[in-house]
């Protein structure tokens, strides 16, 4: 309650401070102003103002209280400006209410973590300026120098200084904190930082000495002592900018470069990669056999490089040598397709100083080689010789009798296009009878292929000198179809079959022929017919001749014979 009694009346409804009370005091309407009396009586108690956040809807105007539409004076009746103020009352414009008493509220609960909030931002932003104070230095310098220079502005200012690449240390740091910072690392970078052998790399350097004289190394690896490459001078800012070209020598992998100045400790360091694993290849023919030709296009090798090219593995001997041009490429070079397995196999081209490597799958094709004999049915003693197409290139033609096991009777070598022609055989030997096998086996490609053939037997013709005779007569005998250069053996009282006694024999000729050859005396005592049965002592062959004995007129008298030796039998032997 206000104890006032010249407080004037609030005729603008409620108010929305709940500190203090308000009395609405309702004047007639048909009466002047007038003041308020201690001993009126109290007007009924307003309404309680709505709480803040409460919707204005809420508040009722009290009971019996005109509305402030309802306060307005009547027409005709004078307005409040023409009232005269009662003496004793001060004017209202003259009256200042007292300030109503504060009441404290207390603590909502958001306001402690908005406050550790604040503090939290706060921290952040002093750890941020520390920072940044340790790295820019010369910030700090400035931020310090301009709040001197505002809080002496009369002061004489400090003659102007030359800057310098490194920042000025603050008077209040320590002079080891200064040289770990003015004496650091410079830095230095490379474009590109992926590289070929004999391509040109720049480097461009910082935070050196003004005018420094610099020195560029190169290291395989860090623990490398280094190789000199260039000397460059840095400007008066301390930077400086090189063009080197990669060293053709390097292997694929990481190298560094180094930048150390002359005369101090700074040095800076960057690594690169020698870039090994782009190269292409194209192939004219990925389907083919030993020995076909095919041309081979490769691009992405450092310039001027040998390229070799392995079939399958790395290890060995290269098929081929390949050389790229000054821009790293190969174009059209030809290609042998080496010996195989039959599928799928793969060529491998290594560049032989950047060791870059690029691989194409290869279907290898079997080789289905074939033969053609000199005869396919011929005698023992004869020259066999054959010609063969569709072998490996170059490669030498095993021949094996009846198997492949064992050590083969003759050796063929294939052109570069795999074949031979009327190549020389063997000659047959009288061992081999009747049907025989020849087998041809590729000694590195290990395609094969076999030859039957025959080994027919010697059929001779023989016959006597004479057909007929008496005891006593002397004979001869003409033989053909014998072996070449052959003893012939003539047997009496035999057959084709054997047995018989062993009367003679003889020599044939280069043709295996003989006439009037050895010579048999017909005994006295022999009567009727006689067989000789000649044999080939090589060749086996047999051959018969007959005779007729005629009788004698009279009784002969022919001497015995002693068993015959041939004396050409030790000879041959």
């Amino acid at each position: 309650m206000n104890d006032n009694p010249h407080v004037p009346v609030n005729q603008n409804g409620p108010q929305e401070e709940d500190d203090y009370e308000v009395l609405p005091i309702l004047a007639e309407q048909d009466e002047p102003l007038q003041a308020v009396d201690d001993q009126a009586p109290s007007p009924p108690a307003a309404q309680e103002p709505p709480r803040r956040g409460a919707p204005p809807a809420a508040y009722e105007q009290p009971r019996g209280t005109p509305t402030q539409a309802a306060q307005e004076p009547p027409r005709g009746a004078p307005t409040q400006a023409a009232y005269q103020q009662p003496r004793g009352v001060p004017a209202q414009e003259e009256y200042e209410p007292p300030l109503p008493p504060m009441r404290s509220r207390p603590p909502r609960p958001g306001r402690k973590k908005r406050g550790k909030r604040v503090l939290v931002g706060l921290a952040g932003l002093v750890v941020i300026a520390v920072v940044y104070g340790i790295f820019n230095p010369s910030a700090w310098q400035g931020i310090i120098n301009s709040r001197i220079s505002g809080l002496h502005p009369q002061s004489t200012p400090a003659p102007a200084r030359t800057p310098l690449p490194t920042s000025t240390p603050l008077p209040t740091t320590t002079p080891t904190a200064s040289s770990s910072v003015t004496s650091g690392k410079g830095l230095i970078l490379l474009n590109p930082t992926m590289v070929r052998q004999g391509s040109s790399m720049g480097v461009t350097g910082t935070g050196f000495g003004a005018h420094a004289t610099v020195g560029v190394y190169f290291m395989q690896r860090q623990s490398d002592p280094g190789q000199l490459l260039n000397f460059v001078h840095a400007d008066k800012s301390g930077t400086f900018y090189d063009n080197l070209t990669v060293p053709s020598s390097l292997g694929s992998g990481t190298f560094f470069i180094e930048a150390r100045e002359r005369g101090s400790t700074k040095v800076a360091l960057a690594a690169g990669v020698i870039s090994g694993s782009a190269p292409q290849l194209k192939l004219s023919a990925q389907v083919g056999k030993p020995g076909d030709l095919i041309a081979a296009s490769l691009h992405g090798f450092s310039p001027g490089e040998p390229i070799k090219v392995y079939w399958n593995t790395m290890s060995g001997q290269p098929v081929a040598t390949l050389q790229a041009d000054g821009g790293g490429s190969v174009g059209q070079a030809p290609v042998q397709v080496p010996f195989g397995a039959a599928g799928i196999n793969t060529f491998l081209f290594v560049g032989a100083k950047s060791q870059s490597l690029v691989a194409a799958t290869f279907y290898l094709l079997s080789l289905y080689p074939t033969v053609k004999l000199s005869s396919y049915a011929l005698r023992a003693d004869s020259q066999l010789n054959f010609s063969g197409v569709g072998f490996g290139p170059g490669e030498r033609v095993l021949v094996y009798m009846n198997s492949d096991a064992g050590q083969p009777i003759t050796v063929v070598q294939a052109t570069q296009h795999g074949t031979f022609s009327n190549a020389s055989g063997f000659v047959i030997p009288f061992s081999l009878k009747g049907r025989q096998t020849l087998i041809f086996l590729g000694e590195e490609s290990r395609a094969t292929v076999s030859v039957r053939w025959t080994v027919q037997p010697y059929m001779p013709n023989a016959q006597a000198s004479t057909y007929g005779g008496l005891p006593g007569t002397t004979i001869s005998f003409y033989a053909s179809g014998f072996a070449r250069q052959e003893v012939v053996h003539v047997y009496v009282g035999g057959g084709l079959g054997g047995g018989g006694t062993l009367v003679s024999c003889f020599n044939t000729d280069d043709r295996g022929n003989a006439g009037a050859a050895g010579s048999y005396v017909i005994p006295g005592n022999a009567q009727g017919k006689l067989t000789f049965a000649l044999i080939g002592s090589k060749s086996g062959g047999k051959a018969t001749a007959n005779l007729t004995v005629s009788a004698a007129p009279s009784p002969v008298q022919v001497p015995p014979q002693p068993p015959f030796t041939c004396p050409l039998d030790g000879a041959t032997k």
